[in-house]
């Protein structure tokens, strides 16, 4: 085994170089300090990992497990792995069930890509249109743009155009349904609740544009995703078209199944289980290797480190690789919607932050962009770069500029270039960690996605808090309905809207009159 402080870490296609960390050993050595034999921290990661794994009541507050990773098990998997066998929060294994719609969804995807499945147009569906929002919406697009490009193994598309709707602004909507055709659009209405108001709204908005062409029977071009298939089949889908998701997955983990049935027409079954099967390798490797050499274990303790200890307030994340562009908003979600918190599990103030802000761009355009501020501003910024080893086209100069370009990149920002003139002195100082993809294909995005799902689990368990729910978001989800019934009732009372909400509501109103 290697030293502690080893600065490459591998897992599942995935390397991690820790090198720019620290300028001393001494300090990379601190940094993984909570993850000691031992230590209340690491005795903390170890019980969080096994609730979430067998099952138990990990968000009390919504009085539910987290079953995301039972959703990669609904394929066929190495059974050399060392993976839990079942997922059983209220005493019934939903494995089985999860894998049943894995199979009825792989068949309906089947039947729409071969035309055996049509619009009631009697066209075969050519377009989809995906309803969605957070976690609902920005998993599918980052899997169709991540992997959507022709294949060095030859794999390609189905033929399928996507489009994604998950504002309530009309603009878009009225934008994208311009360039559609209703006889051959295939519509996916993406949410948990089945009561979310932008996707609701969307999918009203979709069928009133297909009555205006006088498609026959539009809501049988519709699909439902949700966790109430009850409440899909009462607004009028058909249960044959409707693919359940348990309520223990939250949106921003619900990549895993049916939510990315948009994906799996455009890319092809395959693909994505190949997704979920890097999925299932990462699982492996945080289920069964020591912490000291876990990678979520070791980027979580390093997230805290630089968060409490260097007093960091922000993580930079870069993937020059711009097949890659959705995975910042995608990780932007997953991160801060779960890990914002100011109390732990008990109630009790945190000492601090609980997790740095995420932000970034994809590289090389980052550098002609923000990277100015971080070579030669005042504020200190943790620092990832993630990219790829062996890229999917046939220009490898092409390719070798890119890497270079993250290469120096690291080094200008963690070792700087003092110069006797100050306007031109870089300071450097930022802690850097560089995460290498062998390739960016549909297992290696699998594995970085769960990755960073079981690194926020750790960074949770070090700071002892709840990831698994977002009351935060709750919160203004309650107040914008009260506010909207104050638009057509001023003066109603509601409340939850305040007085200075009560004067902008006036103020809009006024001003709509004189307009």
């Amino acid at each position: 085994m290697t030293h502690p402080t080893a600065v490459w870490l591998d897992a599942a296609g995935i390397s991690l170089n820790r090198e720019r960390q620290a300028l001393s050993k001494q300090d990379l050595h601190n940094t993984l300090g909570v993850l000691a034999p031992g230590s209340e921290s690491a005795i903390r990661i170890a019980q969080f990992r096994g609730d979430v794994f067998q099952g138990r009541l990990v968000n009390p507050s919504e009085q539910r497990a987290a079953g995301h990773w039972a959703l990669r098990q609904a394929i066929d998997f190495d059974g050399l792995l060392e993976l839990p066998s079942e997922f059983s929060p209220q005493g019934r294994d939903l494995i089985p069930e999860m894998k049943a719609t894995h199979q009825r969804m792989a068949r309906f995807v089947e039947a729409v890509q071969r035309g055996d499945i049509r619009s009631t147009s009697g066209m075969p569906y050519r377009q989809i249109v995906h309803l969605g929002i957070g976690g609902s919406d920005l998993g599918p697009q980052l899997l169709i743009q991540a992997l959507g490009e022709p294949r060095s193994s030859g794999q390609t598309s189905a033929g399928f155009s996507a489009s994604f709707l998950s504002n309530l602004d009309y603009h878009a909507t009225d934008h994208c349904l311009r360039s559609l055709n209703p006889a051959e659009t295939l519509v996916i209405v993406a949410s948990k609740s089945w009561s979310t108001q932008e996707t609701m709204s969307n999918a009203n908005h979709l069928l009133t544009w297909m009555h205006a062409a006088q498609i026959k029977n539009p809501k049988n071009n519709f699909v439902g995703v949700t966790s109430y298939p009850e409440k899909a089949t009462s607004w009028g889908i058909d249960p044959s078209a409707c693919f359940h998701f348990d309520q223990s997955v939250g949106g921003r983990y619900s990549i895993w199944g049916p939510v990315s049935l948009a994906a799996r027409l455009v890319l092809g079954n395959n693909l994505v289980d190949k997704f979920l099967s890097g999925g299932l390798a990462m699982d492996h490797h945080f289920l069964t290797t020591p912490l000291s050499h876990n990678l979520p274990a070791v980027m979580a303790a390093t997230d805290f480190y630089n968060l409490r200890h260097r007093r960091l307030p922000t993580l930079m994340v870069s993937a020059y690789d711009s097949r890659l562009g959705l995975l910042v908003p995608y990780l932007k979600q997953l991160w801060m919607e779960s890990l914002g918190k100011h109390v732990d599990r008990d109630g009790n103030p945190l000492q601090g932050p609980s997790c740095p802000i995420l932000w970034g761009d994809v590289g090389t355009n980052a550098q002609h962009a923000f990277f100015q501020l971080l070579h030669q501003g005042a504020q200190g910024v943790a620092v990832e770069l993630i990219g790829t080893l062996t890229p999917e086209h046939q220009d490898p100069q092409s390719h070798q500029a890119l890497l270079a370009n993250l290469i120096a990149q690291a080094q200008a920002l963690s070792v700087g270039n003092p110069d006797a003139d100050p306007q031109k002195s870089c300071w450097g100082g930022h802690p850097v960690s560089v995460v290498m993809l062998d390739r960016l294909e549909a297992r290696e995005l699998g594995a970085l996605i769960a990755l960073w799902e079981h690194r926020v689990l750790c960074l949770a368990a070090i700071n002892n808090i709840n990831p698994f729910d977002q009351w935060g978001v709750e919160l203004g989800k309650q107040i914008s309905r009260q506010v909207l019934s104050e638009f057509t009732t001023p003066d109603s009372n509601q409340s939850m809207v305040d007085r200075a909400s009560k004067d902008l509501i006036r103020w809009v109103l006024n001003k709509s009159l004189d307009t």
